[in-house]
């Protein structure tokens, strides 16, 4: 019997369990004073476009990606509000940017 395969499937679940698996993002200000802002009043992760524009209303501005649409190369489209931007991936939100 070879140990070696045994010994690393237990030293990967045991450093498995050692990850915390909640993740939590907050918004860095760069400017003359650094900063850290709390969570803003933003579209989060996985909200579909309904559910954004039902909520902070219609965007300014739409831009979409342009070139052929695959499994490995997603339509991202870009909402542009007056004080963020919300980046969708198909129809899913992936991250919510504030502009200065």
């Amino acid at each position: 019997m070879n140990i070696k395969p045994l010994l690393l499937s237990a030293a990967f679940a045991f450093s498995a369990q050692m990850i915390p698996m909640s993740a939590s993002a907050e918004i860095l200000a760069i400017g003359p004073h650094a900063k850290v802002l709390k969570k803003a009043n933003l579209p989060t992760h996985g909200q579909s476009m309904k559910q954004v524009q039902k909520r902070f209303g219609p965007a300014q501005r739409i831009k979409v990606s342009k070139g052929k649409v695959t499994k490995r190369n997603p339509k991202i489209t870009r909402w542009d509000y007056s004080g963020f931007s919300v980046y969708f991936e198909n129809s899913h939100v992936i991250h919510s940017v504030v502009k200065r």
